[in-house]
């Protein structure tokens, strides 16, 4: 029979076990994967060239890596507020020659992301998100798609740079989109195809009872929070209740939608030790 001392000095990512069998022992060895580590999750909204997000049945997301590893996920408009995928990618995908570490996902090591719809393949003209996390275990980052053609290179698609004017060159992504905001903002928060005027307005339209009451402009497959400050300067994620739903409906900390609607919404005003004076929209 093997020494407690052996026994002890085995590494705790194997498992024995020791069966009796006729007065003679027998060593059992399972060896796990090292480390365990938990996959991280690349997650956002896959859009067409309209800046609409993509809610086609069977749309898949493909990550290749420069090894040849390809993980595939399928566009879910319900998956979660604020996404229409999900991709959970293994710390040995193989990104870098060092697996398990946390820079296994660092943004300069060479990767894609293909998008399948239907027969044809599509590289997304624009990858957008927020880096500081990649590769790291458990944690998650947000990676926004939009499929289309970016002939000037500027990041907002041909097609919708069209609906501004058809010379797409006087279309600049910084460029005053006469609503309050730049062209490249106007694209994502998805008004100017209600109205070319129309900004990201959060609107008070009065006080009920101690709680606010706010509306918004809500488009198409768009996620949005309500922050709140008595100061102007430390913000706050508040809850709200959809005024549609009824006075006994549930407090919410997010709103999407699968139309283009105002919303009204009231926000009590016992969330903070503080009245909160000022409310600000923010789309995810």
């Amino acid at each position: 029979m093997p020494s407690q001392s052996f026994i002890r000095s085995l590494s705790g990512l194997v498992r024995l076990a020791l069966l009796l069998l006729g007065g003679m022992a027998l060593l059992l060895v399972s060896v796990e994967a090292y480390p365990p580590a938990p996959h991280h999750t690349l997650h956002g909204v896959l859009r067409d060239e309209y800046g609409t997000p993509i809610d086609l049945t069977g749309t898949e997301i493909i990550l290749e890596t420069s090894s040849g590893i390809r993980i595939k996920t399928l566009v879910n408009p319900g998956i979660e507020t604020g996404s229409n995928y999900r991709l959970e990618v293994p710390m040995d995908a193989g990104l870098l020659s060092s697996a398990y570490q946390p820079t296994a996902l660092r943004p300069t090591v060479p990767f894609r992301i293909r998008v399948k719809v239907g027969g044809a393949t599509y590289l997304p003209i624009e990858m957008k998100g927020d880096y500081a996390k990649l590769g790291k275990p458990s944690e998650r980052t947000r990676l926004n798609l939009t499929l289309g053609e970016d002939s000037d290179g500027d990041l907002l698609p041909d097609a919708w740079e069209r609906l501004v004017n058809p010379d797409i060159s006087q279309v600049h992504p910084n460029g005053d989109a006469g609503n309050g905001m730049t062209y490249l903002d106007t694209y994502y928060v998805g008004t100017y195809v209600v109205d070319p005027k129309q900004g990201f307005t959060l609107e008070m339209r009065g006080i009920q009872q101690g709680a606010a009451q706010l509306q918004f402009l809500a488009v198409t497959g768009r996620a949005y929070v309500v922050e709140g400050s008595s100061d102007l300067k430390s913000w706050q994620p508040v809850s709200f209740r959809v005024k549609s739903e009824g006075g006994t409906a549930p407090l919410r900390r997010t709103f999407q939608t699968s139309t283009i609607k105002p919303i009204d919404i009231e926000v009590p005003g016992n969330q903070s030790d503080q009245p909160l004076s000022y409310f600000r929209l923010i789309l995810q």
